[in-house]
């Protein structure tokens, strides 16, 4: 059965708007204008007065622990409204990343769509199959049964006692 989609670009083409099918959807395409950076959450678009903190020795603390997980879809409500969304955290991932990803999965999800559907497609025909076999044996049965009455029949008709003799006038 014939996956529902089909990948014919590598996800790198796909973000940046290139048709090219020969790029590996690992690197990034080449490209006239500068390349924007990756989409950060969380943070302000100009931080240039925002400086990391540093403790006492001067070692950078932020960078020492690891990005915290983007929470997509976070609503905190306070907002006028109540639904804006809050982004925490920040994410380094690019766009190519992420689109990369969510085709992997989307790969995985296939695949194992397309093995359920196998396994179905499996299971009916085996149940086509029995049915199909027990229709002969119920057509055999049949037979056996019509041909156990005719003789059943023959046998009664055998059984019956003679009829009387006509009366003598």
């Amino acid at each position: 059965m014939p996956p529902r989609y089909k990948r014919s670009r590598p996800a790198s083409s796909v973000a940046a708007g290139r048709h090219s099918t020969s790029r590996s959807s690992t690197t990034s395409p080449p490209s006239d204008s500068p390349p924007f950076p990756p989409f950060e959450l969380g943070t302000p678009t100009d931080s240039s007065d925002h400086e990391a903190p540093q403790d006492a020795g001067g070692a950078n603390t932020e960078e020492d622990a690891p990005p915290p997980f983007p929470s997509f879809g976070v609503f905190s409500g306070t907002g006028a409204s109540g639904a804006e969304p809050s982004f925490q955290g920040t994410s380094t991932v690019s766009n190519d990343e992420v689109l990369a990803r969510m085709l992997s999965r989307m790969d995985v999800f296939d695949a194992r769509i397309t093995g359920m559907e196998l396994m179905i497609a499996d299971r009916f025909q085996s149940i086509k199959i029995m049915h199909g076999s027990l229709d002969s044996h119920l057509d055999t049965l049949q037979g056996h049964y019509q041909g156990l009455s005719a003789q059943l029949q023959t046998v009664i008709q055998l059984l019956q006692p003679p009829p009387p003799p006509p009366p003598a006038a």
